[in-house]
């Protein structure tokens, strides 16, 4: 159909990827017989999953049919001396972000070193399945000398990889790894052995900061795992002075009230704003940017920073037009803005 070798493979993969939507009869645990629970949002219904749209997707990803390379804005990416020296020169910020790409952050807080979804390898997924990162990897993560903590919002493959799992917990074991329900079994088999499962508005105090999971709106397909047998969250990382929020993937919807209501309005979001169209196929997993900001404003943050956008090609939409729609929903209540890739800020000395 498609006269390529290589998008009949990721049509094939496609098809069990479909299947998998209602089949219950498989373990979403390795070696666990029993039946997989599966999760919802709950008062916001999926649709369906539908074969050719995701068939058309997925084929559409592999022949680079989606923005690539060139596609990217002017100066996207830091030089890597640059890089380099912001990094150094944030040790000790009583609070600073370093961008790696996608939803890939490294927080200082509270003297506590904290990594969301780290995806810092060159490509993610498996087999004909696989993306390349657009952007050069900034800073290298050679220069991490400390990680406390990681949270990780769900298990698709462009925010749970394994093979940076498994560097991390090479370098950094005793690391203590957040993830949500039914998602803790994919981290251990990383080689990290301090991994716990957070329910939404579930909270752990690892030293010094406490980590709270929050609702968000998405779904998980990752082979060969039934889907949504693994959950989905945010996070909230705060020091007793500063709160962090990280979104994770989610799309809008009436949660974010209710997270504020719960635990109070946070500094920093970081929210997603790219992987949105087209929009009938992606609106229930993705925010567009001005949601994306809106859910910012809502859980009470000044500061926005998007993410998710500018490193992988996932969607039609080009890099350009994230970055700007993004930029443009800022307001005197929240000011959103985008880091380059490598780039550090240190937003508290």
């Amino acid at each position: 159909m498609f006269g390529n070798a290589k998008i009949m493979a990721i049509v094939t993969l496609a098809l069990p990827l479909a299947a998998l939507a209602g089949c219950v009869g498989l373990s979403g645990r390795a070696g666990d017989d029993a039946p997989p629970r599966f999760y919802a949002n709950p008062g916001i219904p999926l649709p369906a999953p539908k074969l050719l749209a995701w068939t058309d997707h997925l084929a559409r990803m592999a022949t680079k049919a989606f923005p690539q390379a060139d596609a990217l804005p002017p100066g996207h990416a830091l030089p890597e001396a640059a890089a380099a020296r912001q990094f150094a020169a944030a040790r000790g910020a009583r609070l600073a972000l370093t961008w790696f790409g996608h939803s890939t952050f490294l927080i200082r807080i509270g003297g506590r070193v904290v990594m969301t979804d780290p995806v810092i390898t060159e490509r993610i997924g498996r087999g004909a399945l696989h993306l390349h990162r657009l952007p050069p990897l900034l800073p290298d993560p050679a220069l991490i000398r400390r990680l406390d903590v990681i949270v990780i919002s769900h298990a698709d493959y462009d925010h749970l990889d394994l093979p940076s799992l498994a560097m991390l917990a090479a370098r950094f074991p005793d690391a203590q790894v957040y993830v949500p329900e039914g998602t803790g079994f994919l981290v251990r088999r990383a080689g990290f052995a301090n991994v716990t499962e957070l329910a939404w508005y579930e909270r752990a105090a690892p030293a010094g900061l406490t980590v709270t999971a929050v609702p968000a709106i998405h779904a998980v397909r990752r082979l060969p795992f039934p889907v949504d047998s693994m959950h989905w969250a945010g996070y909230v990382v705060s020091d007793g002075h500063r709160r962090v929020y990280f979104a994770g993937d989610t799309a809008a919807g009436p949660y974010f009230a209710e997270t504020r209501r719960r635990l109070g309005p946070v500094d920093v979001a970081l929210v997603p704003a790219g992987a949105w169209s087209p929009r009938g196929f992606e609106r229930p997993y993705h925010a567009e940017p001005e949601e994306a900001a809106a859910i910012a404003r809502t859980m009470g943050a000044r500061l926005a920073i998007g993410m998710h956008w500018g490193t992988f090609a996932l969607s039609e939409e080009e890099p350009s037009e994230q970055k700007r729609r993004f930029l443009a929903a800022s307001t005197a209540q929240t000011r959103t803005t985008v880091f380059r890739i490598g780039e550090t800020r240190v937003l508290a000395r």
